[in-house]
């Protein structure tokens, strides 16, 4: 038997071999309930594989008996912060993983590794776990995602707990914006930074804290004014006008099927009241509502337990569990 793993040139794909790659795909985002924004094989070479170009970006297959059983890519990415990084993304097909498969992912690491000196490894659902286990390794990342189909919302179910929430809460109001304006651009921030330092994020040993302040958040408003991406957010407020929790949906309007929810979070002195619940019920109405999309995307740290019970509250089930692992010498 033999197993290899080799680079894939993208510019000398003929048709067929662009097909079944494409059907590849399929098959390993239906394994790990992968979200799919590729609809036909025409648009998976000219969205992903055309990325390729064999110097700065590689896309390697992994072949074993002239059948498929899964594709890495690798390349520069940055990090939460902009810090450029070399990342591998190892995805396996529905198969049985052996030791002749973990040998050759094992020699491309290795080549990598040398070739970096520290590169970044993202997994999925514990499966390669024995093989980084292998090097001086810290986990930055490892996050459980979640789906939330259009039909699975029940607006009936929101409209009622919106009511209930807003008739117990008379000392708090809650606001919508679609941009982080000058009004509520240092608060938002503060509240973000505060909030984040609770999440159980943290507790990872390669952890990178996320960095956001007003400056850096108006570069965001304008990328995503030129990219026309909505940044939905709905924000809740105390008597004092001091804001105190916050939830967000990031909205691409050119290809609205996949919102992504990010960033829920309470101030520490307000938790136990069910605000989480009251953003998200807001916030899933006003989309249901407005935006006609398919499966809303969210991550929660394994061991945040109250973030998912709300996501679970509103109708999100796990798809796959991610983890970035930092490999170092």
């Amino acid at each position: 038997m033999m197993c290899k793993i080799y680079n894939i040139d993208s510019n000398s794909l003929t048709i067929d071999e662009v097909e079944n790659l494409y059907l590849i795909n399929k098959s390993i985002s239906k394994k790990y309930k992968f979200l799919d924004p590729y609809i036909s094989s025409y648009d998976y070479k000219a969205l992903y594989l055309s990325s390729f170009n064999g110097i700065a970006n590689e896309l390697f297959v992994l072949e074993k008996n002239s059948l498929i059983y899964g594709m890495i890519n690798c390349g520069k990415a940055a990090d939460c912060n902009g810090n450029e990084q070399y990342k591998l993304n190892i995805t396996l097909c529905d198969l049985p993983i052996d030791e002749l498969m973990l040998k050759a992912i094992n020699q491309l690491v290795q080549e990598k590794l040398a070739q970096h000196g520290e590169i970044v490894v993202v997994t999925y659902n514990h499966e390669l776990n024995e093989l980084i286990n292998q090097y001086n390794n810290k986990v930055s990342l490892r996050a459980n995602y979640y789906t939330l189909k259009r039909e699975d919302i029940d607006i009936d179910m929101l409209n009622k707990y919106m009511k209930e929430l807003e008739a117990k809460t008379s000392d708090l109001s809650i606001k919508y914006t679609d941009i982080i304006s000058e009004d509520y651009i240092k608060q938002f921030c503060d509240l973000f930074t505060e909030t984040m330092k609770d999440m159980p994020d943290v507790m990872e040993e390669g952890y990178i804290q996320y960095i956001i302040n007003p400056e850096k958040q108006r570069q965001i408003n304008e990328s995503n004014k030129k990219r026309n991406i909505t940044h939905n957010c709905y924000m809740i407020f105390n008597s004092n006008d001091e804001m105190i929790a916050k939830s967000n949906v990031s909205v691409n309007n050119n290809h609205t099927r996949f919102p992504y929810q990010f960033m829920i979070g309470v101030k520490r002195s307000y938790r136990g009241r069910n605000l989480g619940k009251w953003l998200y019920a807001s916030m899933y109405k006003t989309l249901f509502e407005t935006i006609n999309f398919d499966r809303m995307l969210v991550s929660h740290h394994p061991a945040n337990k109250h973030a998912i019970n709300v996501s679970e509250w509103v109708g999100y089930k796990l798809n796959y569990l991610m983890t970035t692992h930092i490999l170092y010498k």
